[in-house]
């Protein structure tokens, strides 16, 4: 539960929420054969840029306090 709290501090949890909501609305708008408006398709790539580039500083941050440490 701890580990639980920790993550949705940190906006993992509502971030891959609200990414996985948003790509499996586009996905299934184009697997039905509507056509997803294109405000839609430029929130899903805004979505989905903002979700990676935050998993990549994330990364990018904790080898940066590994390597002060000596980790």
């Amino acid at each position: 539960m701890d580990k639980f709290l920790q993550l949705l501090e940190e906006s993992v949890i509502v971030q891959a929420c609200i990414t996985l909501l948003v790509v499996a609305t586009w996905c299934v708008m184009v697997a039905t054969g509507q056509t997803p408006p294109d405000a839609l398709t430029q929130v899903v790539l805004l979505v989905l840029g903002f979700y990676f580039g935050s998993k990549a500083q994330q990364t990018i941050n904790s080898r940066t306090r590994s390597s002060k440490t000596g980790k």
